[in-house]
């Protein structure tokens, strides 16, 4: 039986690592950290949030939020509204869609997918699937030989529902359930093994009001369910014939509060977004010990610096990103089809690295 597997440009692992050698059970238990974070108070609370916060929400759901910082929550433009913020779905009055793909440095993959529609008059739902995933992972025994290759993967999916109140307000909910697969199973003889596992049922809830024509707020709770502390639990058994140790966790609870600002300088529309996070990395109501918080900011500027033409800049923590997007505007008869392109450059500060293939559409069908 293999005892040792190496993965090579791992996300999990120092991003300046190319190649890692670690045991099995490591391996499987870094694997869970990306798709839900593990139990706070058994490591470091920077690393119990490290699989939601850098595998999911670092990496976006939409181009054109992530050249901004990735901020979209106080956004009634933001797609796909599920993820970002459901009362957002409430100002909707076409159906929206927007594709976004993504190939970052050491083999990363992302991408998302975002339908969306108004249900009447103050009603809107919508649909988000956000996608994860490394390619060529070298499969390597003790004996240093390489065995294959595993393309371990995870998705998010959202489903979201919401009411405008008012003309200016808006609540919404959406339900999330995530999928991992670590594709490594096939290589391990003697275990029956499972590879892929699906995450319990989160709830998310949102609240979006546009002041006026120039201010916005939001506030976004994560991840809470009806269970014990309100907490979003997951128990994963790796293998049919429990010859491998059940693995339990919570996700962590998440208090998400943006702001939006538009105006004109120079007579260019002129954007400003901001959003202050908290993550709550432990198994509990409600905690106020900092020991078991984490802080990160994020904040975004964008400008329309020609007709149809934008150009962006955030920082999402210490992350730095550039984006550009333009607006079409096709006639088919009688009606408009309007859809933006939109383009995103990251830096990974930690890392030191670039990534430059961020591609994203969307656009509305009257």
């Amino acid at each position: 039986m293999i005892s040792r597997f190496e993965i090579r440009n791992c996300h999990c692992e120092d991003l300046r690592s190319r190649s890692v050698a670690i045991s099995f059970l490591h391996a499987l238990l870094v694997g869970l950290l990306l798709a839900s974070s593990a139990f706070a108070g058994v490591v470091d609370k920077k690393a119990a949030l490290g699989g939601f916060d850098g595998f999911v929400e670092r990496m976006g759901a939409g181009t054109r939020e992530l050249g901004r910082g990735n901020t979209g929550s106080a956004d009634t433009a933001s797609m796909p509204g599920a993820y970002w913020n459901p009362a957002i779905l409430g100002f909707r009055q076409n159906f929206n869609y927007t594709l976004n793909a993504e190939r970052r440095s050491l083999d990363r993959m992302g991408g998302s997918l975002g339908l969306e529609t108004p249900v009447g008059n103050r009603m809107g739902v919508g649909f988000a699937m956000l996608y994860r995933g490394d390619i060529n992972f070298d499969v390597i025994d003790d004996d240093d030989q390489t065995l294959g290759t595993a393309t371990p993967f995870f998705t998010m999916m959202y489903l979201g529902f919401s009411y405008r109140a008012t003309r200016r307000d808006a609540f919404g909910i959406s339900l999330s359930l995530g999928y991992d697969n670590m594709d490594v199973a096939e290589y391990y003889d003697g275990i029956e093994m499972v590879d892929g596992f699906t995450s319990p049922v989160a709830i998310n809830l949102g609240w979006l009001r546009q002041w006026n024509e120039k201010w916005s707020t939001s506030v976004v709770i994560r991840n809470i369910s009806f269970g014990r502390n309100l907490s979003a639990r997951w128990s994963r058994s790796p293998s049919t014939d429990n010859s491998i140790a059940s693995t339990e966790g919570v996700r962590p609870k998440v208090l998400q509060v943006g702001l939006g600002y538009r105006s004109k300088v120079l007579g260019k529309p002129v954007y400003a977004w901001m959003e202050a996070l908290d993550y709550q990395v432990a198994d509990t109501l409600l905690v106020f010990d900092p020991q078991h918080h984490v802080w990160t900011g994020r904040v975004g500027f964008e400008c329309e610096i020609i007709p149809d033409g934008t150009v962006r800049i955030g920082m999402d923590d210490l992350d730095a990103m550039i984006g550009l997007g333009y607006k079409f505007n096709i006639r088919i008869g009688k009606k408009r089809y309007l859809f933006d392109v939109n383009y995103a450059l990251t830096y990974e500060s930690s890392a030191g690295l670039w990534n430059p293939l961020s591609l994203g559409v969307r656009g509305f069908i009257p």
